[in-house]
C-alpha cells in the first residue's frame, strides 16, 4: 500500500493509471488467480462435502440476515447520529456488502500460507453469493429512503470474477487440477503463466488500494465524523459480537477462519459504483469507502490478533 501511496504522489501512478490497472485485476490477474488456485488443489488439499455444504449454508445464511441486522443498526443510527434519510439506504448497503474480491482475495492468499488456495477456492464460492445477493436485494436497499427507483441488474451480475467462479467450483466438481507433476513442456508452460499472472493480484492489489487513499484529498475527507461511528460499529463491533458464532457454527477451521477475514473486509467499491449510477450520494459513499478502506489497515489485523485467528 505504502508503495502505491508513494507511486501516485511522486506521480508515477495517476487516476487514469489506476482505472486501467484495475481493470486489469479485476478482469484478468484475479479471475486467472482463482482457477490457478483451484486446480493447484490436488486430491489431498480438497475439502470434503461435508465442508462445502457448511460454506454454501453460511453464505446463505449471511446473506440473508446481514440485511436484517444492518437495517436495525442503521435505524438506530439514524435516531442517535442523526443520519440523513437518503442516506440510510447508503448505510445499509455498506454495511453487509464488503470488499470480499478486490482485497479479500490477496489478503487470503498471504495471510493463509500453504493453505492460500484452498482459501481462495473457499473465497471465489463466497463470491458468488455476494454477487447474487448484491445485484438483487443490495442494489434495492441502495434507494432505500431516496425517492431514486434503483432496479436490479443482471447484466452486471456476469462479470470475469463471476464467470472464473464458477469455473472453479466446475474443476473442482470434476476433480479437474494441474498433474502432480508436469509431464511435457507444454502442461509446464500452461502452470507457469496461469501461476505467474495469478501471483500478480495480491501485489498490484494492495499497489492499488495505497494509490486509491493518495488521490482522494485528506482535508474533506475526514470532516464527516459520523463515518466514523459507522466504521467502528462496522469493523470493530460487529466482529467481536459475531465472532462466537463463527467458534460454535463452523467447525472447521481454515473455513472459518476464511469467513471471518472476509467478514472483516472494509466496504467494498460496487457501493460507489452504485450511488455513481443511481443518482445517489457518491461524494459520501468514496469518503465512507477510503475511510473504510485505510482503517482496515488496522482493524484487521487488529480483530485477527484479538480473536487469535492469525497465525492459521
Amino acid at each position: 500500500m505504502a508503495l502505491g501511496y508513494l507511486a501516485y504522489k511522486v506521480k508515477i501512478l495517476n487516476q487514469k493509471v489506476n482505472k486501467h490497472l484495475s481493470s486489469f485485476v479485476l478482469e484478468i490477474t484475479m479471475p486467472i488467480m482463482i482457477i490457478d488456485a483451484v486446480l493447484k488443489l490436488d486430491s489431498s488439499m480438497k475439502p470434503g462435502t461435508s465442508t462445502i455444504v457448511t460454506l454454501f449454508v453460511a453464505s446463505i445464511v449471511f446473506y440473508l440476515a446481514m440485511p436484517i441486522l444492518a437495517f436495525f443498526i442503521v435505524k438506530i443510527l439514524a435516531k442517535t447520529i442523526n443520519i440523513k434519510k437518503t442516506r440510510e439506504g447508503l448505510h445499509m448497503l455498506m454495511m453487509v456488502f464488503g470488499n470480499v474480491g478486490y482485497m479479500g482475495f490477496p489478503i487470503l492468499q498471504a495471510a493463509c500460507g500453504d493453505k492460500g488456495d484452498l482459501a481462495v477456492f473457499y473465497a471465489a464460492i463466497l463470491n458468488v453469493f455476494f454477487n447474487l445477493a448484491f445485484f438483487t436485494y443490495g442494489i434495492m436497499m441502495a434507494g432505500y429512503g431516496t425517492e431514486n427507483k434503483v432496479k436490479i441488474s443482471f447484466k452486471k451480475f456476469v462479470t470475469p470474477g463471476m464467470i472464473s467462479s464458477f469455473v472453479g467450483i466446475t474443476l473442482y466438481a470434476f476433480g479437474i487440477h494441474y498433474p502432480e507433476k508436469a509431464s511435457n513442456i507444454f502442461e509446464q508452460v500452461i502452470q507457469g503463466v496461469l501461476g505467474t499472472i495469478g501471483d500478480l493480484t495480491p501485489p498490484l492489489a494492495m499497489i492499488l488500494v495505497g494509490s486509491t487513499l493518495a488521490s482522494i484529498a485528506i482535508k474533506e475527507i475526514f470532516s464527516e465524523w459520523k463515518i466514523y461511528v459507522f466504521i467502528f460499529i462496522r469493523q470493530i463491533i460487529l466482529p467481536i459480537l459475531l465472532f462466537p458464532l463463527f467458534k460454535i457454527f463452523i467447525h472447521d477451521s481454515l473455513l472459518s477462519t476464511v469467513l471471518f477475514i472476509e467478514f472483516l473486509m472494509p466496504i467494498a467499491n460496487s457501493a460507489l459504483i452504485v450511488a455513481n449510477k443511481y443518482d445517489l450520494d457518491s461524494k459520501f459513499a468514496s469518503k465512507a469507502i477510503f475511510i473504510s478502506t485505510l482503517a482496515s489497515i488496522v482493524t484487521i489485523p487488529l480483530m485477527l490478533w484479538l480473536t487469535r485467528f492469525y497465525p492459521i
